[in-house]
């Protein structure tokens, strides 16, 4: 049995400045303009300057579900990573359909122009395509479509500002307090992962980093109970991520009500988690849910699980 291919160096791409390009990108589900015009009008008020790629808007004439035909969506892909101006790409929802363009999309576009790719959810495919092919660190965190302005006043700092900081470098490295403790242990490893369902998938493609000895965050949406212990079961037996350093959970949004309740579920899916062996916490705010952190991957992290504490030793841009 061969060994899975060795990690390619971390790249950080460059910190934003104001006045930089900002591709927005569909990859996957289709979104009409009143989901993005927010965040557009946010990112406008950072000072970047959007990018609104022609296909954005499109959706695909026989499948409904997918933001425009393949060609077209990857066409949008590769202009926005071809083009030397732009400084990062915003997706501007999940949905399906990332995968569909990865056999296609050519890495050496992000290689020669390293750029910060944000997004979630169904973009955890675009994520793992980076971290297997270039090495280039991107950012978990919220899609366009989620972009929300501040409550007045801000009662803590929102998701979106917190990744305006790290877009712009003024985070650096972080500590996230107050989660907790599944199983015990300190360990140190690469954070990747995402949306759990996407990283089972891409577990046994060309398109995912060797998660042996990584820390995985996942989080997951309206998978059943029962679907969630076979995907964890999948990367406890994926030749790829063994064996996992350490697993961070994030929220799993409606995921109860089949066998195990609603608000049973975040205990269900710890318990689960712990037959892989590592230290693993919970109660991370990454996911489909209100708060969902910028998370950095492909950047060394330390779990401490007995304090509760996930220390990430530096941000995802340089």
């Amino acid at each position: 049995m061969t060994s899975p291919p060795a990690r390619h160096p971390l790249v950080r791409p460059p910190a934003l400045a104001p006045g930089a390009k900002v591709a927005i990108v569909s990859p996957s589900g289709p979104v009409l303009d009143v989901h993005i015009n927010p965040g557009i009008e946010i990112l406008r008020s950072w000072g970047l300057d959007p990018v609104i790629m022609p296909s954005v808007l499109a959706r695909s004439s026989d499948r409904g579900y997918l933001a425009g035909d393949d060609h077209l969506r990857l066409k949008d892909l590769h202009d926005a990573l071809a083009d030397d101006d732009v400084r990062a790409i915003i997706f501007s929802r999940g949905g399906y359909g990332a995968m569909r363009l990865l056999t296609q999309l050519d890495p050496t576009l992000l290689a020669r122009s390293p750029k910060i790719l944000i997004g979630f959810s169904d973009i955890t495919a675009i994520h793992m395509w980076a971290a297997a092919t270039t090495g280039i660190s991107t950012l978990h965190g919220p899609v366009l479509k989620s972009f929300k302005p501040a409550p007045q006043p801000p009662a803590r700092m929102t998701s979106i500002e917190e990744l305006r900081r790290a877009l712009f470098g003024e985070r650096g490295g972080f500590i996230l307090d107050d989660l907790t403790c599944v199983s015990a242990g300190m360990v140190t490893g690469p954070v990747f992962g995402g949306n759990l369902s996407l990283v089972a998938a891409m577990a046994a493609t060309p398109y995912c980093p060797d998660l042996g000895g990584a820390i995985l965050l996942l989080e997951d949406i309206a998978e059943p109970d029962y679907r969630l212990d076979r995907l964890l079961m999948t990367l406890a037996l994926a030749r790829k991520s063994a064996p996992i350093a350490g697993i961070i959970l994030g929220e799993f949004t409606d995921c109860g009500g089949v066998y195990v309740p609603d608000d049973a579920i975040d205990s269900f899916v710890g318990q689960v988690a712990t037959e892989l062996g590592c230290p693993v916490v919970a109660g991370f705010p990454s996911g489909h849910g209100d708060h969902n952190i910028a998370v950095p991957f492909g950047v060394l992290a330390t779990i401490d699980a007995n304090k509760g504490r996930v220390i990430f030793h530096e941000d995802c841009v340089c």
